[in-house]
């Protein structure tokens, strides 16, 4: 017999992780951490200064996304120039 986990809703669905459901994007979460860090970064080093730590979280915030969609474009033309190699 199949125990049906009490969070869901659904008896033939289990409930999914996350409150929706749905994972959030890559690039959302890397901006996340990107500006997180660069806040971390301007109280620590820049924490004098007026408005560096907001101006190093934006810049992180920007370096984590456009990181993490570069790599994952670099990526898909890795593996289809692979796929490719293959045919």
């Amino acid at each position: 017999m199949r125990v049906r986990d009490p969070r869901s809703r659904s008896r033939t669905h289990p409930a999914k992780p996350g409150a929706s459901g749905h994972r959030a994007p890559r690039e959302l979460v890397a901006a996340i951490i990107g500006a997180e860090a660069g806040t971390g970064i301007g109280l620590l080093v820049l924490g004098s200064t007026a408005l560096a730590p907001l101006g190093l979280a934006a810049l992180g915030a920007a370096i984590g996304a456009g990181g993490v969609y570069i790599r994952n474009t670099l990526v898909r033309r890795w593996l289809r120039a692979q796929l490719r190699a293959a045919r």
